[in-house]
């Protein structure tokens, strides 16, 4: 199609042999044809196998791996492009112990507050303390890692290229925390749970609310020391696989339409 020239190529590795070949980033361009697309008899939903390749999907449906930049265009979550085409199990296995590698050393902080409620102390928050890049030990265990990055709002101290084992286990009667310290600041806060990074919490809601799962600040449930019981969480590990997952189920043009639209892109394109 000729009318593609126009538009900037990108490096992509059709048939995953390492040999990268320049396709049209169409991507990239005007978002055209939003009535047509909502014209419900106009597509169909299509779920994209494990690995499946956008040139291999347009070639099931269509005929020819030409189209696959249609795929794109009338999906609002691919308007980002291949980064956001689903993974296959392996690369998404790949993906989250490469991005989420190490630990996260949560912390419980104690809110106390004046008789007008107003607070005066935030032991063990993370707010103000720690920096990026610095070494953290752990008080009992002597481990120690890299600080990758804080969530303060999910009382997270992400921990890299740990060595030894840090303390941090509420069900246990004894010996379940240790202080952790900056080596760099000297700042400390008391553990309270450590997770793997993958298996840590990604967004917390109630255990009643089974079905949306609607995301609450956790801050609120720990306010003396004490997290609810009524409190549950969604693993990153989880969330990704479930973003993922939800992206595999793809709007597609109905075949018996493909030519109508691509007729219709043209004429817009060239304007």
């Amino acid at each position: 199609m000729s009318y593609f020239r126009q538009f900037p190529k990108v490096g992509y590795d059709l048939k995953n042999d390492g040999v990268i070949q320049n396709v049209v980033n169409i991507y990239r361009s005007v978002r055209p044809l939003q009535a047509f697309v909502d014209n419900i008899a106009a597509y169909k939903f299509y779920e994209i196998k494990d690995g499946e390749r956008p040139d291999i999907v347009s070639q099931r449906l269509y005929g020819t791996p030409n189209f696959y930049w249609t795929f794109f265009i009338i999906n609002d979550y691919l308007h980002d492009g291949l980064a956001t085409w689903p993974m296959s199990s392996a690369d998404l296995f790949t993906h989250i112990e490469t991005e989420y590698n190490g630990f996260a050393i949560t912390t419980n902080p104690l809110i106390r507050r004046n008789t007008d409620q107003l607070i005066i102390d935030h032991e063990n928050s993370l707010a103000g303390r720690f920096k990026i890049g610095e070494k953290i030990i752990g008080g009992n265990s002597s481990a120690s890692g890299t600080l990758k990055k804080k969530i303060i709002d999910l009382n997270q101290l992400i921990v890299q290229n740990v060595t030894g084992t840090f303390i941090g286990d509420p069900t246990l009667s004894s010996n379940n925390t240790e202080t952790i310290t900056g080596q760099t600041t000297g700042d400390n806060v008391n553990s309270y749970e450590v997770y793997k990074y993958a298996d840590a919490p990604y967004q917390y809601y109630l255990e009643t609310d089974t079905i949306e799962q609607r995301t609450v600040d956790n801050g609120i449930f720990i306010d003396g020391g004490t997290p609810t019981s009524d409190l549950s969480f969604i693993t990153n590990r989880a969330h990704i696989e479930a973003s993922n997952s939800a992206r595999s189920n793809m709007r597609v043009i109905d075949p018996k339409y493909i030519r109508q639209f691509t007729d219709k892109f043209e004429t817009l394109i060239n304007g």
